[in-house]
């Protein structure tokens, strides 16, 4: 296929990948999207240099940055492949925690891999457990035929696939296997066998006893050598973190490395019996002195070769390297994590999924409000002004409404209450 006039966005992530999903697909994602889309007005809410993106994201929820580098590099080198032009490909990653390390079993367990019911998505098109590729552009020169067989050309291209079942964040790209054990519940392996459930106890054992310094310096040579490969190929990209990895660190009194989120819990709300209840312990503070090669100085020598010029953070005087986490937490208040989806559409949620916290996966508002802010070196594809505007005031509406939710984009403050008996 000739690829000459089409560009693409190529992302990967954990399950806080979803820039380039809910941005391309937005009112398909909204709750109440046909009505929003009228209410908008039309159905350019992008601005796109050029006359169609194919939007490939690779993202797979619980993996660590050993599956965002691979994923990514692996897609991109197809693309070079197929001779699609540097200057045509723009790359987001999204870095996850340094703590989830990812492993292909060892042979010697001699598991059934087949388990996992990995497949090819030439089988099956309609496959829950997909990879989110589509094509965008402007709505006059959308042609249906021509969507479907580029996407299926990609799927059949890109040897990637996941588990097709219970847990589906198993991932595979060509005949590698991603685990990432400690995230997968223990019922999966005693389910799959004695096999599986003498590997799980091995391997949790044997990851335990990795030092913390050893995964954060696994974690700074996936970013480097991601970047180097993107620097070396002449390619615009832009990296973001899921939370303030960089930052916020600290040593207790045997010297053992410690940061609120990780390894001390500390979170903006804590459960009290059935109610949330602000975390007085919850203090951010800008400290530079908190920096990770400050407080970890053998690896400020790696720290000191990311391109940071690349790195969007948010920062302010609570925050300092801050990822969509933070940004959230700061701007969209109390409701800011409240996912309203076609299966809530009850409004009947409980208040253990409401909290807004690190790591308890925001909305997709928060994912649109910071496309231009995250991509800035992606210059073939921004959200307009108008609809980023269009979607502040529907989220205020909301957040100030009398009742439930107005625009069902999120719940009101005075609902958030209700739900989380918050005092505050």
């Amino acid at each position: 296929m000739d690829f000459s006039k089409y560009k693409f966005v190529v992302s990967s992530g954990c399950s806080y990948g979803r820039l380039a999903d809910y941005v391309f697909g937005a009112f398909e994602h909204l709750l109440n999207g046909d009505k929003l889309r009228q209410e908008f007005g039309h159905d350019n809410w992008l601005d796109i240099d050029g006359d169609k993106v194919i939007s490939l994201n690779v993202s797979l929820g619980s993996q660590g940055s050993d599956w965002q580098s691979d994923s990514l590099i692996y897609v991109v080198e197809k693309l070079l492949e197929l001779g699609v032009k540097t200057e045509n490909i723009f790359c987001l990653v999204e870095w996850s925690q340094w703590n989830r390390l990812s492993i292909h079993p060892p042979h010697h367990y001699g598991l059934d891999l087949n388990l996992f019911d990995f497949r090819d998505y030439s089988e099956d098109a309609t496959l829950r457990y997909e990879y989110e590729y589509r094509m965008v552009g402007r709505p006059e020169i959308s042609n249906h035929y021509e969507i479907n067989e580029v996407i299926n050309f990609f799927r059949n291209q890109l040897k990637m696939s996941r588990s097709n079942g219970q847990p589906c964040s198993v991932g595979k790209i060509e005949d590698r296997v991603y685990m990432t054990v400690p995230h997968m519940p223990v019922e999966v392996y005693n389910k799959f066998g004695v096999e599986y459930k003498l590997f799980y106890e091995d391997y949790r054992e044997m990851e335990s006893k990795i030092p913390l310094e050893n995964k954060i310096k696994i974690y700074l040579d996936n970013i480097l050598r991601t970047q180097y490969f993107l620097e070396k190929n002449n390619l615009s990209y832009n990296f973001c973190l899921m939370q303030s990895t960089f930052s916020d660190w600290g040593l207790t009194k045997n010297g053992v490395m410690c940061h609120p989120i990780f390894n001390l819990g500390i979170h903006q709300y804590q459960i009290v019996g059935e109610r949330l209840v602000l975390n007085p312990n919850f203090n951010p503070i800008n400290n530079p002195y908190s920096d990770i090669e400050i407080v970890m100085p053998e690896i400020k020598s790696k720290i000191n070769q990311i391109n940071f010029d690349n790195f969007w953070f948010y920062e302010n005087e609570r925050f300092r390297r801050g990822g969509i986490d933070e940004w959230t937490i700061d701007n969209l208040k109390e409701t800011g994590y409240v996912n309203l989806t076609p299966n809530k559409s009850d409004y009947n949620f409980s208040y253990d999924e409401i909290i807004p916290n690190h790591g308890e996966h925001p909305s997709l508002l928060s994912y649109i409000l910071l496309w231009n802010k995250i991509t800035f070196n992606c210059n073939f594809i921004k959200v307009k002004p108008e609809f980023e505007k269009f979607l502040w005031e529907k989220y205020w509406e909301d957040y100030n409404y009398n009742g439930i939710t107005k625009n069902n984009i999120t719940l009101s403050k005075s609902e958030w209450k209700r739900i989380s008996k918050s005092i505050y």
